[in-house]
């Protein structure tokens, strides 16, 4: 079954620096001048956040969220609510739900950076051209994922004892993963070009933690303009970037190194020799 290939690992730190506050009040504290985060109004209220968040049964949970929604529809915590069972299900590999859990969220919090992120990738991912509807799905992906860059600022909200350094990383990377959903939709499209733009400034973004997939991808939108000496360290930064991970994405950017040396007529590099064995005494 496919993955959802995103950095999945980055957005779950993402996730649990935007976790409810634990803490029973409106008021929690504030850090620089950054949106509080969500928080209960009472301890009865928190105690069923907690709940819901500690439930190991996902589908158990998804039903004691809807109860939560039905006891306290005033709560600043149904949109975390939510983002919990959004993430969970993300990493349950369950796409359909993912996207049923961001828009959840969307709809408490139209401004959520991180289920409008979420949102917008697993629809780029996974919609196919034979989907009926893969043009409304394309659509919503770009309008979230561009709502999501214009918002930024406001719409992500994290712990109030998350640093503005950590609170500008975590910018940082949802950027970059908003361009780079835009990137996937204009691939599909059809439209390499447009793709190409959306992946460089993916890249710009998130200097700090590059992501191999962003590099492969923007190898696959320049080499389908046949742009392929500007394709070629694109592939090799992916395969840079998955030297020590392997997997499925690690394989991809290898076969798309190794096409793009062929059509370049360039020879990849020697392997470096291996460290000499000193003698033993």
């Amino acid at each position: 079954m496919k993955r959802i290939a995103i950095t999945t690992l980055l957005l779950l730190g993402l996730v649990a620096m935007a976790a409810a506050q634990t803490v029973t009040t409106l008021n929690p504290p504030a850090t620089s001048n950054r949106k509080p985060p969500p928080a209960a109004k009472t301890a009865e209220e928190h105690a069923a956040y907690q709940a819901i968040a500690g439930n190991p049964d996902l589908a158990a949970a998804e039903a004691a969220a809807k109860g939560f929604e039905a006891k306290f529809p005033q709560s600043e915590l149904r949109s975390v609510v939510y983002s919990l069972l959004m993430t969970r299900y993300q990493q349950a590999n369950n796409g359909d739900k993912t996207v049923e859990m961001g828009r959840k969220v969307l709809q408490f919090d139209p401004d959520h950076s991180i289920a409008l992120v979420m949102t917008a990738t697993v629809l780029a991912e996974r919609t196919r051209d034979t989907d009926l509807d893969h043009d409304a799905r394309f659509t919503e992906a770009m309008q979230d994922a561009q709502h999501a860059l214009d918002t930024i600022d406001t719409g992500l909200v994290l712990r109030a004892d998350v640093t503005d350094e950590q609170w500008k990383s975590a910018k940082a990377i949802l950027s970059s993963m908003a361009q780079s959903a835009m990137g996937m939709v204009e691939l599909k499209r059809k439209n390499p070009a447009e793709a190409e733009k959306h992946y460089r400034v993916a890249v710009a973004l998130n200097a700090a933690q590059p992501d191999a997939v962003i590099f492969l991808r923007l190898a696959l939108a320049l080499d389908q303009q046949k742009k392929y000496a500007e394709a070629l360290p694109a592939a090799n930064r992916a395969v840079e970037l998955t030297a020590a991970t392997g997997g499925a994405i690690a394989n991809s950017a290898k076969q798309e190194q190794s096409r793009l040396y062929t059509l370049t007529g360039q020879k990849p590099p020697a392997p470096a020799p291996a460290p000499a064995t000193p003698p033993k005494s």
